[in-house]
C-alpha cells in the first residue's frame, strides 16, 4: 500500500483499475473493512499506512483483494512477519473467509508446520522446481526429498 494513500484511496485504486467503481463503492469499502475485521470504518478509512499496526496494515491488504470477489487469493508470505498471537488471528481471518466465500486459496510460505494446519495439499519447491507435492498430511508424515525434511526440520515447535 502506497504511503501516499489513505485506506480508502488503496482500496478504492483496486476498484478503478478494475473499472468497478461506482457510487455505492464507498458502502462496498466499509463493509469489506468490518469483513476483515476492521469494523470502525469510519475510522481506518482515514488512515494512512504509517498509522496502522502490521495486523491492521495486513487486513486493509486483504479487504483491497476481497473487494474486488476473486476466485483464487494467493496469500503470498502473508504472515511470515508477524509474531505468533497476530500470525493465527490473520490465518483464522483467510481460512475464515475462504470457508464464507468459497475462495480458492494458494498459500506461498516456508513454514512447512503452518502450511500443514492451513492446507489440504502441500507442493514443495526447492530452486524453483516442485520437488514433492501431495496431501498435506502425507507430505509431512512421509517426506522423500532432502529440501522437503529440511523444512520439516526448521518448522518444528511451530504452533499455530
Amino acid at each position: 500500500m502506497s504511503h501516499r494513500f489513505t485506506v480508502f484511496e488503496a482500496i478504492t485504486e483496486s476498484l478503478r483499475i478494475h473499472g468497478l467503481f461506482d457510487d455505492s463503492s464507498a458502502e462496498q469499502i466499509k463493509d469489506a473493512l468490518n469483513e476483515v475485521q476492521l469494523p470502525d470504518e469510519d475510522y481506518f478509512i482515514q488512515k494512512y499506512p504509517h498509522e496502522l499496526s502490521g495486523g491492521e496494515l495486513q487486513r486493509v491488504a486483504i479487504a483491497r483483494a476481497l473487494i474486488l470477489e476473486p476466485e483464487l487469493l494467493i496469500a503470498d508470505e502473508s504472515t511470515s512477519f508477524f509474531d505468533p498471537s497476530v500470525q493465527v488471528k490473520i490465518l483464522k481471518l483467510l481460512l475464515d473467509l475462504q470457508n464464507e466465500r468459497g475462495i480458492s486459496m494458494l498459500f506461498v510460505m516456508h513454514d512447512i508446520g503452518v502450511a500443514r494446519k492451513v492446507s489440504d495439499r502441500i507442493a514443495v519447491l526447492h530452486n524453483g522446481m516442485i520437488v514433492e507435492n501431495g496431501p498435506a498430511d502425507r507430505v509431512i508424515s512421509n517426506p522423500q526429498h532432502f529440501y522437503t525434511k529440511l523444512l520439516i526440520d526448521a518448522s518444528k515447535g511451530t504452533e499455530v
